[in-house]
């Protein structure tokens, strides 16, 4: 039930710059529901308010995960790079030249892309998702921050060395494959 009566006393209506537009048009509503924060307090002047919870960031991160898992197996399909540790990277690292790999040359290439691909949409949305919830607020600061998790992340563990990368990749398939382990027995 939509009380238009209170929202109209609530919002400032300026039915001359958009006639077309009212705040109480079912379109209006329904971008305001499609929005991912909730306005508390009912005043359209009032900051976005987070109300993210821990159970939240955490889903958000593993849903990033596997989206970004998806995206990279897809990649990994055609792309013109050797999986690390392959034949095709060795030569490529001891010659120093580069030769595309056909594609759908390689399948061991794909679980490679989608734990890079997993790991970076998963790191950013749980590092920006958890400063939403400690901070109270949903803004451009939040994915800022977790920018800069994520890009520090790909520094450290996944451009520095072929061995840490690989290894960064093992203990992430080791991971995800105790979860499904896990989940299939234990619960």
């Amino acid at each position: 039930f939509i009380d238009h009566q209170k929202m109209d006393d609530d919002c400032v209506r300026d039915d001359d710059a958009h006639p077309h537009l009212t705040y109480t048009s079912p379109f209006v509503f329904l971008l305001i529901l499609g929005n991912r924060c909730e306005k508390i307090g009912g005043k359209m002047d009032q900051p976005l308010v987070s109300i993210v919870s821990p159970s939240t960031v955490v889903s958000e991160g593993v849903y990033q995960f596997l989206r970004g898992s998806i995206y990279g197996a897809l990649w990994g399909m055609v792309t013109p790079f050797y999986p690390p540790g392959s034949p095709g990277a060795a030569k490529e690292a001891a010659t120093g030249v580069f030769r595309a790999a056909p594609p759908f040359s390689s399948m061991s290439s794909i679980p490679s892309n989608a734990v890079l691909f997993g790991t970076i949409l998963g790191v950013q949305r749980l590092s920006c998702k958890t400063l939403e919830m400690l901070r109270g607020k949903d803004d451009i600061w939040n994915d800022v921050f977790g920018f800069g998790v994520t890009y520090k992340y790909y520094q450290t563990f996944l451009a520095k060395t072929e061995t840490r990368l690989l290894r960064h990749n093992r203990i992430v398939g080791a991971t995800v494959f105790m979860t499904v382990v896990y989940a299939n027995v234990f619960v």
